[in-house]
């Protein structure tokens, strides 16, 4: 009881917390599992749905899932004692069972690296991955990579050249897309604060598993493909590029736009030039553009690039870039 006090009280550390996760995802319908759990709910009951739900969001806060409703439908697989605050109970106490009963290797430590709006930085993992990270991008990732898969959670923009290991697959999890690829070079878009996600490849394969609430999608992507999925609307747009003419953000400081709207362009601008940007019309703000900048271009540049239907007008003060329709 110890153990699921403390993990309420945020006291377990976000190794354990996700660790064990990771692992109920993969392991739910394992017989030995499936025991286990039945022991647990005959300990852990309570018919008080509305604490039971409380208990849930708050977990689910505390590992980011958010957007993840695919270890919802997990839950829902174990069987029926995933019900009330067994749902909530059910995680701490597997972890002790897993250590104690399964033997799973000792957990590495989950590491974070945060990146300043106005900067860019290169992370190599232990696997020789190496990312190179856009202006205010968060990725965590384990010191060593165990078990049947390389995972790691991105919010943010990420150029990939991920080391080739087929027996274990490199993943990114970011809210409700995941990234799932053997070897391959590709950049991965997906803030927070923008509704657009988008992968582009240049070399080698992957599939983006998209889980959200609006749809369930599974998109096999080949070089020269790239694929939008928009967040506010639910939907998907592939599209083809030529990969020997495309340069990432860390290259010259390379920046595109394909098709987005001015709202994300202002999220990308603020981040990228540390500045605020306020869109005071709300169809200006949804209408899209395609640009691309490739030679170092300044703010105003890329400002007056974006302006060539003439349609906007800009007012500066005190760092804060004012847009509103001409």
């Amino acid at each position: 009881m110890d153990f699921l006090k403390r993990y309420f009280l945020g006291q377990l550390s976000p190794q354990e917390e996700v660790r064990v996760q990771d692992w109920l995802v993969e392991h739910s319908e394992d017989p030995q599992v499936q025991e286990a759990l039945e022991a647990i709910m005959e300990e852990m009951e309570t018919g008080d749905m509305e604490v039971s739900s409380a208990a849930y969001k708050k977990v689910s806060a505390r590992l980011g899932l958010e957007r993840k409703s695919r270890f919802e439908k997990t839950i829902r697989t174990v069987g029926r004692w995933a019900m009330g605050f067994a749902v909530c109970a059910m995680l701490p106490l597997l972890g002790a069972f897993v250590y104690d009963r399964l033997s799973v290797p000792e957990l590495a430590d989950w590491l974070e690296v945060k990146v300043p709006y106005g900067q860019t930085d290169e992370l190599v993992l232990a696997d020789g991955t190496r990312l190179h990270l856009n202006a205010g991008t968060r990725v965590t990732y384990p010191s060593v990579f165990l078990g049947s898969e390389r995972k790691v959670f991105i919010e943010g923009e990420v150029f990939a050249q991920v080391a080739k290991n087929p027996e274990q697959p490199f993943i990114i999890a970011s809210g409700d897309v995941d990234v799932k690829v053997l070897g391959t070079t590709f950049n991965f878009k997906a803030y927070d604060n923008t509704e657009c996600v988008e992968l582009i490849l240049l070399e080698g394969a992957v599939q983006v598993d998209i889980d959200a609430n609006t749809r369930t999608k599974h998109i096999q992507l080949h070089p020269g493909e790239m694929v939008q999925y928009d967040r506010k609307s639910g939907e998907i747009e592939m599209k083809d590029f030529q990969p020997h003419l495309y340069k990432g953000f860390h290259d010259d400081g390379s920046i595109h736009f394909f098709n987005l709207r001015l709202s994300d362009i202002a999220s990308d601008l603020e981040r990228l030039f540390g500045v605020k940007v306020v869109l005071l019309d709300e169809k200006l703000a949804d209408t899209r553009y395609f640009a691309w900048f490739s030679n170092n271009e300044t703010l105003d540049q890329i400002l007056d690039g974006i302006n060539v239907d003439g349609r906007m007008k800009f007012r500066k003060k005190d760092n804060v870039i004012y847009i509103s329709k001409k």
